[in-house]
């Protein structure tokens, strides 16, 4: 059974694990985590919105996506259970986001004010141990996204898609995931089908 204090044990590991903090300092702070559950196709953050919480996702998933101005949807990124997320560029601390953040599934989420994290992290010394591995992380994996989809073929990436994120890849509709990686569902189809064989 999950108890409120294991899912903060989680929300600990997850958020702190880069940095060495006494447990007994956390306390106070754990006291403004927020538990809110997100249905399938709910917003957590709209276009325009400022980005003022970290997100560490205790079950389910999320995307973040681009829309244009005719409506379409253009995937960025997707998180789930054990991914903490928080706005890393200053720019969407400050100034409204250019993407949304949705659930794609019933999704279970513990919120934490961006700005009590950042202050409670910069009286002691750690900001910089704590966000630099985040932003390493999310530099790696837009280097890696620009690569394959400048140099790889769709079956190729599908591949890819396929072995780094073998924990989702069937988790996601067809069409977000063909989203992702740049192509249509009628050619993810065809990429499946010659896959199995």
């Amino acid at each position: 059974m999950i108890t409120k204090q294991s899912l903060k044990d989680a929300f600990v590991e997850s958020v702190f694990q880069h940095i060495h903090i006494d447990p007994a300092e956390l306390l106070p702070l754990l006291s403004f985590v927020t538990e809110r559950d997100y249905p399938r196709k709910s917003s957590l953050l709209n276009v325009g919105d400022k980005w003022d919480r970290l997100f560490y996702i205790h079950q389910g998933l999320t995307r973040l996506f681009y829309t244009d101005v005719e409506g379409r949807e253009f995937n960025k990124a997707f998180y789930w259970e054990g991914h903490c997320i928080w706005p890393v560029a200053p720019r969407d601390r400050n100034e409204g986001i250019l993407f949304s953040i949705a659930a794609l599934e019933d999704t279970v989420i513990l919120e934490y004010s961006f700005q009590r994290l950042y202050d409670f992290l910069m009286q002691r010394g750690e900001w910089e141990r704590f966000a630099l591995p985040f932003a390493e992380t999310l530099v790696e994996q837009k280097f890696r996204r620009e690569h394959d989809l400048l140099l790889l073929s769709a079956a190729e990436r599908f591949e890819v898609f396929s072995k780094a994120y073998a924990d989702i890849v069937y988790r996601l509709p067809d069409y977000q995931l063909a989203s992702f990686l740049g192509i249509t569902n009628v050619t993810l189809s065809r990429i499946k089908r010659a896959a199995k064989g």
